[in-house]
C-alpha cells in the first residue's frame, strides 16, 4: 500500500476503496446482524422501513452495503476529477473518502447510513458538475432531487437541504436555474405526500411528517454512537479538515473561478453539518457520515501540499482512528 496517496493510481486508489467496502459489509454482517439503535425521537418517513428491511434479511443487506460503498466513493470522488477542484490532478479522493466514511458508517443502524450517504454522494457528485459556465440542467435537478430526499430518511438533513439550494440560487441568479431548483428539492416531497395522499393519509400532515418535528430529540441515538473513540475519530477528522481549510485560505491557489465555488460550497456545507450536530435536537449519527464524505473531498489538497512524510503520518493517524470506533 502506497501511503502517500497523492500518488496513487486509479487502480492503487480502486483497491483500497474495495478492501475498506469489504471490511465494512463483513463487519456489519458479523457484528450487527439484528441490531437497531433507533430510538423514537424525530423519525423520517421512509426510516423506518429501511431498517425494518435490514432486520429482516441481514446478509443481504451487509452484501448491499458493500455494493453501495463502492459505488458512492466512486459517485462523488469523480466529480473532483473532472471539475478540477485541486491545483494539480489527483485521485487520493477515493482512498481518503474510503478511510474516512469507515470510521463513521458501522453502527447497528448503518442501513439508513449508506442509504443517507449514497444521497449525498449523488448530490454533491451531480452539484459539483453545476458551477462551471456551461451548466447541463439535469445535473442541477438531480443534485436538488438528491438534497430534498434526504429529509424523507433523515430528518438531520432539513438545515442542508435549504441552505444549499439558497447558496446555489445566489450563486448561480438565474431564473431559469432557480426554478430548476426549487422545483427538484420540492420533487421527492410532493411525491411523498402525493403517494400518501393517495393512500388515503392528509396531504399537509404528510408534508409535516417530512420537514417538521425538528425540535424532538433523538439524542439517545446520538449519545449511544459518540463513544470516545468515535470522538478520536471524529477529532482527527475535524483537525485535519481545520488544518486544510487553512491552507486554503492562506495559500494563493491556482483555480477556477467554479472551483472556488464549489470550495465556498463544501465548507458552507460542513459548517450548516456541525451546527446541526451541535444545536438540533433530533441530530443523528448520519450527519457525521455525510460530514466525513464532505471533508474526506477536501482533504486531497491538504496531503497535495505536505511532505512525503508527513501525508503519509497524516494518512496512517486517519487510518488508525477510523477503526477506533470497532475497539
Amino acid at each position: 500500500m502506497i501511503l502517500d496517496v497523492t500518488r496513487h493510481k486509479f487502480s492503487e486508489a480502486l483497491l483500497t476503496l474495495l478492501a475498506f467496502a469489504v471490511v465494512a459489509a463483513v463487519v456489519a454482517g458479523v457484528l450487527y446482524p439484528d441490531a437497531s439503535n433507533i430510538v423514537g425521537g424525530a423519525e423520517a418517513p421512509l426510516q423506518p422501513f429501511i431498517s425494518q428491511f435490514k432486520v429482516a434479511h441481514p446478509t443481504l443487506s451487509a452484501v448491499l452495503l458493500g455494493a453501495l460503498y463502492v459505488y458512492l466513493v466512486l459517485r462523488l470522488t469523480r466529480s473532483t476529477v473532472r471539475v478540477d477542484i485541486y491545483p494539480s490532478t489527483t485521485l487520493s479522493a477515493i482512498a481518503l473518502s474510503a478511510v474516512a466514511l469507515f470510521g463513521a458508517l458501522l453502527t447497528p443502524d448503518y442501513a439508513v447510513s449508506i442509504v443517507v450517504a449514497l444521497f449525498v454522494a449523488e448530490a454533491y457528485g451531480r452539484l459539483l458538475y453545476c458551477f462551471s459556465p456551461s451548466l447541463r440542467p439535469h445535473y442541477l435537478f438531480s443534485a436538488m432531487m438528491a438534497l430534498g430526499a434526504l429529509p424523507l430518511f433523515d430528518k438531520t438533513f432539513v438545515a442542508l437541504s435549504l441552505v444549499v439550494p439558497l447558496y446555489v440560487i445566489i450563486s448561480r441568479a438565474t431564473l431559469r436555474e432557480t426554478a430548476l431548483t426549487l422545483i427538484g428539492l420540492a420533487a421527492p416531497t410532493f411525491i411523498y405526500c402525493y403517494v400518501m395522499w393517495l393512500m388515503g393519509a392528509d396531504f399537509v400532515a404528510s408534508f409535516e411528517a417530512v420537514w417538521m418535528d425538528n425540535l424532538v430529540s433523538s439524542h439517545l441515538t446520538l449519545a449511544s454512537y459518540l463513544t470516545i473513540p468515535r470522538l478520536v475519530y471524529l477529532g482527527v477528522v475535524l483537525f485535519l479538515q481545520l488544518l486544510t481549510s487553512v491552507l486554503y485560505l492562506s495559500k494563493p491557489l491556482p483555480l477556477s473561478g467554479g472551483a472556488r465555488d464549489v470550495w465556498r460550497l463544501l465548507h458552507l456545507s460542513v459548517v450548516v453539518l456541525l451546527v446541526s450536530l451541535f444545536l438540533l435536537p433530533a441530530a443523528s449519527p448520519s450527519i457525521v457520515v455525510a460530514m466525513s464524505l464532505l471533508v474526506a473531498v477536501m482533504l486531497p489538497l491538504l496531503f497535495q501540499f505536505a511532505s512525503a512524510v508527513n501525508a503519509a503520518l497524516a494518512y496512517l493517524l486517519l487510518v488508525f482512528a477510523t477503526f477506533a470506533p470497532l475497539l
